[in-house]
């Protein structure tokens, strides 16, 4: 006989199936070794299975944290770096104007430096003039004084002394009006 028939068979002869059929010992049976079975797997599976669980947990929301804080950090950080970017770029800008300033006033100095040596250049020259129109005018007044005498002699023909020559030019000349001379 095969297995699966005689299975079959003493099913039958029970009247049914022998696991549908209420048996007070087994059950108590059943019953025990469930709690058994309930108490080992507590004690030895779920315990760590539960303490390992709780170790994850705890390893993740301990790692949320530190994201967490290294994003609150990072953010910190980034102010911080806006802050000196706004500050390196108010230096640069007021290093700029300074600069712009200095410029100016270095501007201004050298106009001005050129302007009073053009000055100062314009009153030597003025110097200069006046002082070659002075020699000028007594450059012609010593000529002046020697046609004086030479046509003082000439009409009176006869020789003054040099004294009264001098004297009768100077006289002459302080008559006359030279200072159109002396000007122009």
């Amino acid at each position: 006989m095969n297995p699966l028939e005689h299975v079959q068979y003493v099913g039958a002869e029970a009247g049914g199936n022998p696991l549908l059929s209420a048996s007070p010992g087994l059950m108590i049976w059943t019953v025990v070794m469930f709690f058994i079975t309930l108490f080992i797997l507590k004690k030895f599976v779920f315990g760590p299975v539960g303490d390992a669980i709780e170790k994850r947990r705890a390893k993740i929301a301990a790692s949320i944290d530190e994201a967490e804080t290294s994003r609150d950090e990072a953010m910190r950080l980034l102010e911080e770096y806006k802050v000196q970017l706004a500050d390196a770029r108010r230096e640069a800008d007021e290093l700029r104007e300074a600069g712009r300033r200095e410029g100016e006033r270095q501007k201004t100095d050298i106009v001005g430096q050129a302007q009073e040596q053009r000055e100062r250049i314009v009153s030597d020259t003025q110097v200069q003039i006046d002082a070659q129109a002075r020699a000028a005018v007594a450059g012609v007044r010593d000529d002046v004084v020697v046609l004086a005498i030479t046509a003082a002699e000439k009409v009176t023909r006869k020789s003054l002394s040099d004294e009264d020559h001098r004297r009768l030019v100077e006289e002459a000349l302080n008559d006359a009006d030279l200072s159109g001379l002396q000007n122009g």
